[in-house]
């Protein structure tokens, strides 16, 4: 008996620690933590992806399980169409049962999370434009990071180049944030002292009707985005833009550059490595309110020198060795 105990035993041994891996890497599984991502715009859209990016790439998988969704509502901006697509995405949560959710930009914080003051786990959002005091988050356990656009900075740079500059055209999408953001870039142009009109279009027709009489009436435009302009044509605008401009165009969205002449813009990845390291706090212990409201700090200086030559712009030697050139 005591032989045949000797000779099985390492048999015996060798499986009992298979089992115990095996549960150790179970438990291991278990212990995830489980986050909801959420992005109100669509995978392709460059600031979507950077963001995204930066929130996958510090929260790693070993250590997190992370459920994505987007809204698509870049594309699809149409109130029924959001309301529809955050009552989905609300009806996922439920069943997801996650112990935390990331929201990124304006329209999930407002058709989702305002909305369901039950939600009850903790929030980090980001890529929310200028504010979040126009929500009412006050029944909810969050915290978040603002996408604050160094538009002010844009404008003082470029008027040290054409100090006479008082005439601004912002021509931008019309969307939920575009519409959000008017007010606050009227009262920071005043602040300046630059009398700003704001065109919010549709469709890629309107935006080259409007951008070839603000060539003629404007002294500077600033070139917001227009991942919503129905119909864009990137070849097509180039080329437009080549045989239109007269004033420089200005952008805080590196995706824009091609389109604009200089361009002083956020870093949108930034966004979510902050997002990231909030909810980590946070599943670490940390309550949300402990962690503050921040913004965005990070940012790139770009030049366009193809389009800077037809508009004569000839910046200084401190502005070249600083500016990512695009040809």
């Amino acid at each position: 008996m005591s032989k045949r105990l000797r000779l099985t035993s390492p048999y015996i041994l060798m499986v009992l620690a298979l089992l115990l891996g095996f549960q150790s890497c179970k438990r291991a599984e278990h212990q995830k933590k489980k986050i909801v991502y959420i992005n109100s715009y669509h995978r392709g859209f460059p600031p979507s992806d950077e963001i995204t990016s930066g929130v996958f790439e510090n929260l790693p998988e070993d250590s997190y399980e992370i459920v994505d969704h987007f809204m698509d509502t870049k594309r699809n901006p149409e109130e029924e169409f959001i309301r529809k697509r955050a009552a989905e995405i609300l009806d996922s949560i439920d069943k997801e049962k996650p112990d935390l959710l990331i929201v990124s930009d304006d329209n999930v914080v407002k058709y989702l999370v305002e909305p369901n003051p039950q939600i009850s786990i903790p929030i980090v959002f980001c890529g929310v434009n200028w504010s979040a005091d126009q929500y009412d988050l006050s029944n909810h356990n969050i915290t978040g990071v603002l996408e604050i656009l160094p538009i002010e900075e844009s404008l003082i740079a470029m008027k040290s180049y054409y100090p006479s500059m008082q005439h601004l055209l912002v021509l931008n999408e019309n969307t939920t944030t575009s519409r959000k953001t008017k007010p606050l870039l009227d009262a920071l142009c005043e602040r300046i002292g630059i009398s700003v009109t704001q065109e919010l279009v549709d469709d890629f027709d309107s935006w080259k009707a409007v951008f070839k009489a603000a060539n003629q009436s404007h002294d500077i435009i600033y070139l917001q985005t227009r991942g919503a302009i129905k119909n864009w044509d990137h070849d097509e605008a180039l080329g437009f833009i080549d045989q239109n401009i007269k004033v420089p165009l200005v952008t805080c969205e590196s995706f824009m550059m091609p389109y604009a002449v200089f361009g002083l813009t956020q870093i949108s990845k930034e966004q979510g490595v902050r997002a990231a390291k909030a909810a980590k706090k946070i599943l670490e212990g940390t309550r949300p309110n402990e962690i503050p409201v921040s913004r965005n700090q990070q940012t790139t200086v770009w030049l366009n020198k193809r389009l800077a030559e037809k508009i004569k712009f000839r910046p200084d030697e401190k502005l070249l060795e600083n500016a990512t050139i695009v040809d």
